[in-house]
């Protein structure tokens, strides 16, 4: 299924987001006032994501430092990612949510637990954003 418009894209990707917040660690939301994190598209044209704890729009095509961005780097590639996936339609690589090789991180990347990301990797399982994996050869 192809996604025509970045602002239809922009819909698909601020649900993968809502679905990474109710899982494990709840990246991308705020316990304090509730708010989970946004993409948004300015009257210009330009992409922001809206951060679920300073509640301030981060422009995301800035390849320094990003002022009012909240979380790690881990997370700025993920946006990235996303952000890249709105702008062009580029899907993300499904393999951002694992499963790891028990050797990285004892294969919990995100901290999130084994129960808890395989129920956001199911969730998204048919997200729009992500890039099928192929299917084993035999």
């Amino acid at each position: 299924m192809t996604i025509e418009t970045p602002r239809q894209r922009l819909t698909h990707a601020n649900a993968l987001i809502a679905a990474i917040s109710r899982h494990g660690r709840r990246f991308f939301h705020d316990t304090r006032s509730g708010r989970i994190a946004r993409f948004e598209i300015d009257l210009a044209g330009r992409l922001w994501l809206r951060d679920e704890y300073t509640n301030r729009r981060v422009y995301v095509a800035y390849r320094g430092h990003w002022r009012h961005f909240s979380n790690g780097g881990t997370l700025r590639r993920l946006i990235e990612c996303i952000a890249a996936f709105i702008r062009s339609g580029r899907p993300v690589p499904a393999s951002v949510f694992g499963p790891w090789p028990t050797w990285i991180c004892d294969g919990d990347l995100w901290g999130y637990g084994k129960p808890a990301m395989d129920a956001l990797r199911a969730e998204i399982a048919d997200s729009p954003c992500l890039a099928r994996r192929r299917e084993a050869q035999s």
